[in-house]
């Protein structure tokens, strides 16, 4: 049975050196939790994205359009257990993330741009995407991929996340081939992002441990990232 949820929270984005992640990270694995998926222990999240015909919604972010979407297929380690499918909606300081799960033959019809099953769900959010994906013509573009480690707590649904090891393929859309076409890295190995994701408002003893690390918010985007080497 599919799952859809919908939820709406402050995310914040940071770039930081390996170094720097590091100690951030130590220091906050004595205070927090690691997250339900994994524990403090890394896992691979990979994602295809969609985009339109002409990539409006690389250049809406590239833009800065306020209002924007993304679009994409997500799963973790490659697995065909958990697969969803989310849009992902810019509205001021929060993102608003909808999302649904799909079976693996679902997912394999949109990559080969069969999105008819989604008339079948009940959900607003097949029906968005369905009507997004005709009108606009949609079509797969890239698959990025990452490591993450994570923690998350339960108050205001607060989320740390550290992203390393990103990299990409373009042209090869099987999200779960063991090694997915040619793939490229979009940072280098020195490079972790930061996510600091929650409702409302971020607890003062988290928000005093961030920092520790003297970051700057960053608008970093790594669909925008993995792209720039064919669009520029």
């Amino acid at each position: 049975m599919a799952i859809a949820a919908d939820v709406s929270r402050v995310e914040k984005k940071f770039v930081l050196t390996t170094a720097v992640a590091e100690n951030l990270f130590a220091k906050l694995r004595q205070i927090l939790p690691g997250d339900d998926y994994s524990g403090y222990n890394p896992y691979y999240v990979r994602s295809l994205y969609f985009d339109s015909f002409k990539n409006d919604d690389y250049w809406d972010k590239v833009a800065g359009i306020e209002l924007r979407k993304k679009i994409r297929i997500r799963v973790y380690n490659a697995e065909k257990s958990v697969i969803k499918l989310e849009v992902k909606q810019k509205e001021g300081e929060n993102q608003r993330k909808r999302s649904l799960t799909i079976a693996h033959d679902e997912a394999l019809d949109m990559i080969n741009g069969n999105v008819d099953f989604l008339l079948k769900r009940e959900d607003s959010i097949a029906q968005d995407i369905y009507y997004i994906f005709k009108t606009e013509l949609y079509q797969p573009k890239c698959i990025v991929q990452y490591k993450r480690r994570a923690f998350a707590i339960p108050t205001n649904n607060i989320r740390i996340t550290f992203d390393s090891e990103i990299t990409s393929s373009e042209g090869h859309f099987d999200l779960f081939d063991s090694f997915p076409g040619v793939v490229y890295p979009v940072e280098s190995k020195n490079v972790v992002i930061l996510e600091v994701k929650y409702n409302h408002f971020l607890l003062s003893y988290i928000k005093d441990a961030l920092q520790m690390c003297d970051a700057v918010e960053s608008a970093y985007s790594k669909y925008v990232t993995a792209r720039m080497f064919s669009l520029g």
